[in-house]
């Protein structure tokens, strides 16, 4: 959080050094318009801002397809998980097996003479 903080104030640094640089008035010419005195400044950022609304309006439908799709895969692969667990069941993890196969029942044995007693 703090290093988000830290580069928004170093943005806001490099924006005040680029206004007090750059105050020169322009004039814009624009088919028929004629705009006298723009401040350099103002028209750099409003094109940057114009630019990256145009470029989020061009590409917002095809994040929307992308989206649709992601969601579209997302379900059909728990479809596949839960079909896969209907046909696999796992086996039951409550009951312990023994890694030879086979139960030692130590509890009934009341043999003190027992070599793995101790």
């Amino acid at each position: 959080m703090q290093a988000v903080i830290i580069l928004l104030l170093f943005l806001a640094i490099l924006l005040v050094v680029f206004t007090l640089q750059n105050q020169i008035d322009i004039t814009i010419h624009l088919f028929f318009w004629d705009i006298k005195e723009a401040p350099l400044v103002l028209v750099l950022l409003a094109c940057i801002l114009l630019g990256y609304i145009l470029s989020s309006i061009y590409f917002y439908p095809r994040l929307w397809k992308l989206k649709k799709e992601y969601n579209k895969l997302i379900r059909f692969n728990k479809e596949l998980k839960d079909l896969h667990e209907m046909e696999h069941p796992r086996p039951v993890e409550n009951e312990v097996s023994d890694p030879e196969g086979m139960e030692f029942d130590d509890e009934d044995d009341e043999d003190e003479d027992s070599f793995f007693k101790d």
